[in-house]
């Protein structure tokens, strides 16, 4: 989801970088849509397996509005191919892309929200890694006999 989530942004920055060339659009705006279609069908999954079930709710609600987003960008960029050298659909052609782009940020921030469980996780389980690692190493040390003893007792007592 997220690899698709991310190239959205690059075809909106080409699509305000096209206003100079019309012809690119109707190209840009095929891969966009491509492009929605696949985030539309991660993005139900991954609403249908969010916990809480607010935070499904909060993804499913800003796919969508990314997806109105991108239709009202598709059709700029459409009346821009009509009549490639008005400035003022030009400059709606921008405004719908920063738009969606905002709307790209809403949704990866309802993603990272019901990732937190997730995250939180992989950071326990790095924490306990380098645990893990730390005491291997002075195992070693210890079994090696380079750590100086508090008292006569050897290591092999206690291990």
């Amino acid at each position: 989801l997220m690899p698709v989530v991310f190239l959205l942004p690059v075809f909106f920055f080409q699509m305000t970088k096209s206003v100079t060339n019309p012809e690119e659009l109707g190209g840009l705006a095929s891969q966009m849509t491509n492009d929605y279609g696949h985030l539309a069908l991660q993005g139900r999954m991954a609403a249908a397996t969010a916990e809480p079930e607010e935070i499904g709710f909060q993804i499913r609600t800003r796919v969508q509005e990314l997806g109105h987003g991108c239709i009202f960008l598709v059709q700029k960029a459409g009346a821009l191919q009509i009549c490639p050298t008005d400035s003022y659909t030009k400059r709606e052609l921008i405004e719908c892309a920063r738009a969606v782009t905002e709307k790209v940020s809403l949704v990866l921030s309802a993603l990272q929200a019901g990732n937190k469980g997730t995250q939180a996780c992989i950071t326990a389980a790095t924490a306990v890694s380098g645990i893990i690692a730390d005491l291997d190493t002075t195992i070693m040390f210890a079994t090696a006999g380079t750590l100086n003893a508090e008292n006569n007792e050897s290591f092999a007592d206690h291990r």
